[in-house]
């Protein structure tokens, strides 16, 4: 039951409101304004109903307990009259009163007004709303059910926004206005998706601003009329540039050899393995080939220099490497002077072996004119996929023994293993 007060100079104003809205509020009769303010700071009030002749009487004291923020902030004051009054004067609904209650009364329609009042003065509008979430450093959007934008909390710089005081964001949708074509079909696929299944998502976007590349997290869920149908998007926008730029560099480190900038031993066998295994699902079975390449007595060289000429060497390796193998082969140092190189897609072992000359030629050249010159040579063994194996401890195995059979035989140079 409601708890409702009626300020009336007159009990039977009261008993009036008691034989219409009962047994869903009840009512106690107040007849003096102060006695009417100690009743709402000491007890919970769902509405306060105060007789039109005394507005005058009470609105400074109303408008002053309005105002202040305890829980008297939140009750809604309704003025009424029982009888007709010609032209109301609607100037407290501007400063204290929330309604004004005139016949006739019927029943419904006054539980309607009194609810209405309470829910409007208990609840924040959307403008407040809209205010409130603009102090967040995130952005946050809804759209309605066809992916238009209902309302942002900011204009974010992705955006296309015009040199007009009166644009507004409402309306549009993300290819009108996003700067970046691929990230707004992105987001309209999303949302076509959320609305279509009620599964939200999560995904982290590039953009780039001013040539500054960015990265931004966006979260998405569909949101429900009463009825529990989806009508919109919600979603938040985070810039998480440095906690992405962090985890990447992270990842990196965790995959590249720190002195040549190649994979790792780890992400080297691994990425080798997953591209065999893509080879042998697709069914397409092409060429490859798998270089086991070792730099000849390195610890001459070690112990000849020293150790910081001798990372100068590796670090050389990983030069040749990098520049001689295309971006889509994997390349990696898997051990203190040994490296591995997968190529893809070679029409035979021809591909190969031309590549092994030209890695070993380069490093036959490296450091002319220095103490280092003709210390550098490289011996590398070639395992052909599939004819040496369909795995990678296959092709491992085949071109260490192909590797093998060069340091038997004078290094500083190559062969490929036995199909």
């Amino acid at each position: 039951m409601y708890k409702c007060i009626v300020l009336s100079a007159r009990k039977e104003e009261c008993d009036f409101f008691r034989s219409k809205l009962a047994p869903v509020f009840s009512f106690s009769w107040i007849s003096r304004a102060d006695e009417a303010l100690d009743v709402l700071t000491s007890t919970s009030v769902y509405a306060v109903l105060v007789e039109y002749s005394l507005a005058e009487a009470v609105s400074h004291a109303f408008s002053r307990k309005a105002s202040e923020g305890d829980n008297c902030a939140s009750i809604p004051y309704l003025l009424y009259s029982l009888g007709s009054i010609p032209s109301p004067d609607t100037s407290v609904l501007d400063r204290w009163a929330q309604d004004i209650l005139l016949p006739p009364l019927d029943s419904r329609l006054l539980a309607c007004r009194i609810h209405n009042a309470a829910r409007a003065k208990k609840s924040l509008t959307f403008a407040e709303v809209e205010t409130v979430l603009r102090e967040l450093p995130s952005n946050i959007f809804l759209k309605d059910s066809l992916g238009r934008y209902v309302f942002c909390t900011h204009y974010w710089k992705h955006i296309e926004v015009p040199d007009d005081p009166n644009w507004t964001i409402r309306g549009k949708r993300d290819i009108d206005i996003r700067k970046n074509r691929a990230n707004a079909v992105k987001a309209m696929e999303s949302d076509a998706q959320i609305l279509k299944t009620g599964k939200g998502v999560q995904y982290i976007i590039q953009e780039e601003v001013d040539g500054r590349v960015e990265y931004l997290e966006l979260v998405k869920r569909a949101t429900h009329d009463s009825d529990g149908n989806i009508n919109g998007v919600v979603a938040l926008i985070t810039d998480v540039t440095e906690r992405e730029l962090l985890r990447r560099e992270l990842e990196r480190r965790s995959t590249l050899d720190p002195l040549t900038g190649l994979l790792n031993k780890s992400a080297t066998e691994d990425l080798i393995d997953l591209v065999l295994q893509k080879n042998i699902a697709a069914g397409t079975m092409e060429k490859g080939a798998l270089l086991m390449i070792d730099v000849d007595d390195f610890k001459t060289v070690n112990d000849t220099f020293g150790h910081k000429k001798g990372d100068k060497v590796l670090k050389y390796v990983g030069g040749i490497l990098h520049s001689a193998v295309k971006g889509s082969d994997v390349k990696g140092r898997v051990g203190g002077d040994e490296f591995m190189v997968f190529l893809q897609d070679l029409n035979d072992a021809g591909e190969a072996e031309r590549l092994a000359r030209i890695i070993g030629a380069q490093a036959a050249d490296a450091f002319a004119d220095t103490p280092l010159h003709g210390y550098l040579s490289l011996s590398i063994g070639i395992a052909m996929f599939p004819e040496n194996g369909r795995s990678f401890g296959e092709l491992y195995s085949a071109a260490d023994t192909a590797l093998y059979h060069v340091k038997e035989n004078g290094k500083a140079s190559y062969a490929v293993a036995v199909r």
